[in-house]
């Protein structure tokens, strides 16, 4: 998945969440990020203000890191940090762009061709932009929404007051700690979303939906991804079923459960 970077600054890193920040060690490429921070002692405080837990790898960083030898090098370690994490930035500054996306638009049908959504209660895990919980409103009696990110939140609400939609609540949280009680959800889906602390993630899954009810997974990792292959096989370890599906990125695996209790 390529995502656009154009419009993209070292300045928008005042944008991200703490929980965004936080996932930044490990990710951001180190040499470049410290450039950067050099030149920008005001993001450093923003982040570390943010995230207090990223004040360590900062002050590491940066003393095995000088800053950048000219304006050419700074722009080119600004440029390769923006590219790392530019789903961060852009989900946070400009959601609209990441909404027009090509692969959100595999076929809806890949969902109700496994599991009936009318008048169902059903919660779109990690819903970003929402096309998800819009799609399944035209079904279910209530969507819930939970997007831990604030900006994609209130672009979620801003796009179904705009479509008269009112069957859909948004709601902030986490795939790993869902805010609802037991038992309480026919339907769990999630498209794109799935993995950043699985195990955890699958067992809330299971805790959340009804005994006889779905959890669905479209798109759930690419059948051509070797990097992907420890979530496939976690999932099949849960008891999954798994199929192909054509996404406008390529071909992704599906995954389905009924849950029995």
């Amino acid at each position: 998945m390529s995502l656009p970077t154009d419009n993209l600054e070292f300045e928008d890193f005042c944008l991200p969440e703490e929980f965004q920040v936080k996932y930044l060690p490990g990710w951001i490429p180190e040499r470049e990020f410290a450039a950067a921070l050099w030149a920008h002692p005001s993001i450093e405080q923003f982040l570390t203000r943010k995230c207090p837990s990223i004040s360590d790898f900062i002050n590491r960083i940066k003393k095995e890191n000088g800053p950048a030898r000219d304006k050419n090098d700074l722009a080119v370690c600004i440029k390769k940090v923006i590219e790392t994490c530019p789903d961060v930035l852009i989900y946070n500054k400009c959601p609209e762009v990441y909404d027009n996306l090509e692969f959100h638009k595999w076929d809806f049908r890949e969902i109700t061709s496994i599991v009936s959504l009318d008048n169902k209660t059903i919660l779109d895990g990690g819903s970003g932009t929402g096309r998800v919980a819009l799609e399944a409103a035209q079904y279910a009696r209530y969507v819930f929404a939970v997007e831990p990110v604030t900006r994609l939140r209130q672009f979620i609400k801003d796009k179904a007051r705009k479509a008269k939609i009112r069957n859909i609540y948004v709601i902030d949280g986490f795939l790993h700690s869902i805010p609802f009680p037991d038992n309480y959800i026919d339907v769990l889906i999630t498209s794109h979303a799935l993995g950043w602390q699985l195990k955890d993630e699958l067992q809330e899954f299971e805790r959340v939906v009804k005994n006889g009810g779905c959890i669905v997974h479209c798109p759930g990792t690419s059948c051509t991804s070797p990097k992907e292959e420890p979530t496939h096989s976690e999932i099949l370890k849960n008891g999954y079923d798994f199929d192909k599906c054509k996404g406008t990125d390529g071909w992704k695996r599906k995954y389905w459960k009924r849950v029995t209790k």
